[in-house]
């Protein structure tokens, strides 16, 4: 799996693929019967919004790696084993890469709530039109994935908040200057209440 990791982390063209790919399965389990070579050209289709979102999140987070992919998949892997580099530049690059998706994941909860209604409307407008296959593939996929992917998001963002806490310590415990930390806080609530 770790080289499976690197591999796509170093290779933008290979996710690409691997999303146009799944999108075609997902729409050949919904439309069978049609020819295989239509449903591959409407899933590279459909697919240029989450290629477009890839590639800018790609290139701003190579941005704050240091420009390059083979950094970014070197950083990302040390993130996923709690690794910390030990020369500053990484440290600081690091740092950037941690601070950057801190902040793109600061609205996780109200984003997650978005995406089960959401699910849950792909599911339910199927069954009324009387399109009980596509419900059924829906429904399949959202029982499978959408906790893993909740559950998969917490466990990132609590190794983020932790390689957070730890780059920002110096080597004399002090804690470097960096803009304000991003918090999970309701309305309403302090940094003391958890």
């Amino acid at each position: 799996m770790e080289r499976l990791n690197t591999f796509l982390g170093r290779h933008v063209w290979a996710q690409v693929l691997l999303v146009v790919l799944l999108g075609w399965v997902v729409i050949m389990l919904m439309s069978p019967g049609e020819p295989a070579l239509a449903l591959l050209l409407r899933a590279a289709v459909t697919s240029v919004g989450a290629v477009a979102v890839l590639l800018v999140l790609r290139a701003r987070e190579k941005r704050a790696a240091g420009g390059s992919g083979d950094r970014l998949a070197d950083l990302d892997r040390r993130l996923r084993h709690g690794e910390i580099p030990s020369s500053p530049a990484d440290r600081k690059a690091m740092l950037d890469l941690v601070e950057q998706r801190l902040h793109r994941t600061r609205h996780r909860r109200p984003a997650l709530v978005v995406l089960w209604l959401m699910y849950a409307l792909c599911v339910a407008a199927p069954l009324l039109l009387g399109l009980v296959r596509q419900a059924l593939v829906c429904g399949l996929l959202g029982v499978v994935f959408l906790p893993l992917l909740t559950w998969q998001g917490g466990r990132q963002l609590r190794r983020l908040r932790e390689a957070r806490e730890t780059l920002r310590k110096g080597a004399g415990g002090e804690v470097p200057a960096a803009r304000e930390p991003v918090e999970e806080r309701g309305p309403g609530r302090s940094s003391s209440d958890g």
